[in-house]
Order: structure tokens, then C-alpha cells, then sequence
């Protein structure tokens, strides 16, 4: 009787052990099952292609945004913004990405120190990438 008692603390070890092994660090967060296949199929989709979007706002600004996301966990973003009076204005970044959350629904984007931006969210095929882009609903297209 006295064995069985003693078994519980190595099952429970073991247990920690196991749900421990598939974490890795990548980029700047923690991946969950990044051996998955949808963790493989949402990356290489992400990664497959430029998503672009394009809009006017209240002001009549014509706004164009380009992300690219890289297997390294890097990327670019490329904004272009054209006034009615002809003003351009353009910019370019570099950012470290990782997925926010296990179910590959959510990036978090780091441009600087403390500067981040969150895309949550994230709907994903036909070649169309929506989502909430730091709050704001964003539909992206592949290009």
C-alpha cells in the first residue's frame, strides 16, 4: 500500500515534464506547439506572400500599408500616405513578430524598446488576411 503513495510524486513529475517539452523560445515570446501542423500551416501561409490594404479616411488621405513576414520571426512594414493636394509621404519599418496565443490568432509585432503593435483576430485563406489591427479592423490582400 505504502508504494503506491510514493508513485504520485514522480507521476506529477512526470506530467510537468511532458507539458513542458513542446514550449521554445522564437523571436520575443513563447511559441506553444510549434512542431504542430498548424503551427507550420499558419506560418507558411503568413509568410507566403506581401499582405496589402489600401483606404481613404475622413480627410480624403489615400493610405497604402504593405506587411511582410519572414520564417525568421522578422518583417517589414511599408506605409504610403498621398494627400488631395498631391503631398506623399513614405516609411518604412523592420519588426520582430511571433504568434500571441496557441491558436495562431494573434501576432504581436515589436518595431523598438516598448514599441508594439497586435494583430488579433486573425482570419486567414483565399488569399485575404483579416483582423484587428492595434484595435482596428484591417482586411489585408496577397500580393
Amino acid at each position: 500500500m505504502r508504494t503506491k503513495y510514493k508513485l504520485y510524486p514522480l507521476i506529477a513529475v512526470m506530467a510537468l515534464a511532458l507539458s513542458l517539452t513542446s514550449c521554445e523560445h522564437v523571436g520575443i515570446g513563447i511559441e506553444f506547439g510549434n512542431t504542430t501542423n498548424s503551427y507550420h500551416e499558419a506560418t507558411g501561409y503568413l509568410c507566403s506572400r506581401p499582405w496589402s490594404d489600401e483606404w481613404y479616411d475622413d480627410y480624403g488621405v489615400y493610405h497604402y500599408q504593405e506587411l511582410i513576414f519572414f520564417p525568421d520571426n522578422t518583417g517589414e512594414d511599408y506605409m504610403l500616405t498621398r494627400d488631395r493636394y498631391g503631398y506623399v509621404q513614405e516609411s518604412s519599418y523592420t519588426f520582430v513578430w511571433d504568434w500571441y496565443n496557441s491558436i495562431y490568432t494573434s501576432i504581436r509585432m515589436k518595431y523598438g524598446q516598448r514599441d508594439y503593435s497586435y494583430m488579433d483576430n486573425i482570419t486567414m485563406g483565399g488569399n485575404e488576411l483579416h483582423c484587428l489591427l492595434d484595435g482596428e479592423p484591417v482586411y489585408f490582400m496577397g500580393r
